[in-house]
């Protein structure tokens, strides 16, 4: 960003494509992705919401982002508070904001973004006169616990449908003059929002939760809302900018959720059954495109698990449109997505084997023949399609030296298989291998593992990075051990972090603020947690029953350790 923020917003606008929207409505709401403009452009989650609440005729809504350090500097100095990006109003001046909330890095962005705009970070330290604030985003839906401090209402779940009924208590409310503390109350009572002021928390003394009581007005159990049909919600582009990861794209979510149930995958679990977008409403949005671009971005958990893939691929293609696709299955690959992919001119395909050996398939229920992946990727590279993108998981449960070691190993096939075509066509493709630490999330069967320890992370990714890189033609990018701990400890954190993610905003070291408090980072991250436990998010109901995820938990034990176990009922040992 340049140094006016002003100036950059301007220049920003001035080369987005987008509907016009009256922004002076009943209620002016602003939403708030905490993180940088590219950032949140690319995302389909904050083009939606944005878009359904400029569609009601009492709402208008602005986007706001979170400017360069520099910036944030210059702000504090000038004492001027951070603005909208539409119109340039103090953020402190509107009725309510809202925070799409989509990783765990942000949290901290959230009172860091509130300080800026002149509003006290602490819910309890706001009074009437101040925003409203709201948060939602698929974090939101397993664990908002660390950031209830900063928060009036979460919108758990899929927010599309029921945003429209929290607008409506919002409107009525406006007009009676009651106080902030009314509309909670009766907030709380709607399915599919959290309000964290009506739940209170007892902790025994080894820092473990003894019980979350919910006051009278409020459920126990907070029930997530979800989409019944997927064609109800226009979830694609809604504002074209050159200024994001996917520029030259209109993506169309056409999978939401997933049926696969791998272990360790919050998507899966969050968001329990696959629904899929139909081919005819596929093709009408991709119409929006028109005149604006021909590349048609496919989103979704699972691509290639569409039962209509083929025919959503080459209607598009038939219509002149050239497609691209997020990760595919490789099971579900069939030649007609490829050959659209192909007439697409589209270089590159992305697959997530995570493990790299049949004992991990096991563990983490993703069984991929590695003679399917071999086979994908040779049908690609007879279509010119030469690029092709891996996904790896370490730190997996019951992980050895050996299921390490089997990731480079195949690094070296995959290179194998590329030679030949590199020879007889005089191009050469890259493979490219992302190795990811894995964070056990919130409602999925890993919820009770331990994570692997910074040390011997850092450890296993070195490896990875020498063995890969010593082959040469291949390239492999990770993400950091620490930032994968300091993932883990908010991921399963509770509402006594409010305290250390204020500090961390304010600029305290990691080290520093946990001690302050006298919390023990590890706690979160590193601890195993017994079945029986009360864990910080049991109060949330996200349709997925609790003795199902102890259920998949106990198999994933039993079916490491013998291949006898079977995936669905464990038969040898009937412990599952």
């Amino acid at each position: 960003m340049k140094s006016n923020l002003r100036q950059t917003y301007a220049e920003l606008l001035v080369e987005e494509k987008r509907p016009r929207h009256n922004f002076r409505k009943e209620i002016r709401s602003v939403l708030v992705y905490p993180s940088t403009y590219e950032l949140g452009m690319s995302s389909l989650g904050v083009q939606v919401v944005y878009s359904t609440l400029n569609g009601r005729d009492d709402t208008s809504c602005e986007r706001a982002f979170l400017p360069h350090i520099q910036i944030q500097r210059q702000l504090r100095q000038s004492r001027t508070p951070l603005f909208s990006f539409e119109t340039q109003t103090p953020l402190n001046q509107f009725n309510l904001i809202g925070f799409s909330v989509s990783f765990e890095s942000d949290y901290v962005n959230i009172p860091l973004t509130l300080e800026l705009a002149h509003i006290p970070p602490v819910a309890a330290d706001r009074t009437d006169r101040d925003p409203l604030i709201i948060a939602g985003g698929i974090n939101i839906a397993y664990n908002p616990e660390p950031i209830t401090d900063f928060v009036d209402i979460f919108v758990v779940g899929e927010g599309e449908i029921t945003i429209h009924h929290l607008m409506d208590c919002i409107s009525s409310w406006s007009k009676t003059g009651a106080s902030k503390a009314d509309l909670l109350r009766s907030v709380a009572t709607v399915p599919g929002f959290y309000v964290p002021n009506f739940y209170h928390v007892d902790y025994r003394d080894d820092g473990t939760i003894e019980r979350t009581r919910a006051e009278a007005n409020a459920p126990e159990k907070v029930r997530a809302s979800a989409i019944a049909n997927l064609d109800d919600v226009a979830t694609c582009t809604q504002i074209h900018t050159p200024n994001t990861e996917f520029s030259n794209a209109h993506l169309i979510e056409i999978v939401r959720g997933c049926g696969r149930q791998c272990r360790f995958c919050v998507a899966d679990y969050a968001r329990r059954w696959p629904r899929h977008r139909s081919v005819e409403n596929t093709l009408k949005l991709a119409e929006l495109a028109r005149g604006i671009t021909d590349r048609i971005g496919l989103v979704g958990a699972s691509i290639s698990d569409h039962p209509q893939i083929d025919e959503i691929a080459t209607g598009l293609v038939e219509k002149g449109f050239r497609i691209s696709c997020a990760s595919l299955r490789a099971e579900t690959v069939r030649p007609p997505l490829l050959d659209a992919l192909a007439d697409s001119e589209q270089g590159t395909i992305t697959i997530a084997p995570e493990v790299a050996t049949e004992n991990l398939q096991r563990v983490v229920n993703k069984a991929i023949p590695r003679e399917r992946l071999y086979h994908v990727f040779e049908e690609a590279l007879k279509r010119e399609i030469l690029n092709l993108r891996l996904y790896f998981l370490i730190g997996v449960p019951y992980e050895t030296a050996a299921d390490v070691e089997a990731i480079a190993n195949m690094a070296r096939e995959m290179r194998s298989i590329l030679l030949p075509y590199a020879k007889k066509t005089g191009r050469m493709g890259r493979i490219s291998f992302t190795i990811s630490p894995m964070v056990p999330k919130p409602h999925t069967p890993f919820q009770w593992v331990e994570m692997e320890d910074q040390k011997t992370i850092a450890r296993k990714l070195d490896f990875l990075k020498r063995e890969i890189n010593s082959i040469g033609g291949l390239k492999v990018s990770s993400a950091s051990a620490r930032l994968a701990y300091q993932e883990g400890v908010f991921a399963r954190g509770d509402r006594r972090l409010g305290k250390v993610i204020l500090d961390l905003s304010r600029g305290m070291s990691w080290k520093q603020t946990f001690k302050k408090h006298g919390i023990d980072p590890d706690f979160y991250a590193l601890r195993p947690r017994s079945l029986t436990e009360i864990l910080p998010w049991d109060h949330f109901d996200l349709n997925v029953k609790p003795e199902y995820l102890s259920h998949e938990f106990k198999k994933q034990g039993h079916g490491f350790m013998t291949s006898e176990c079977d995936t669905t009922v464990c038969k040898k040992c009937g412990a599952c």
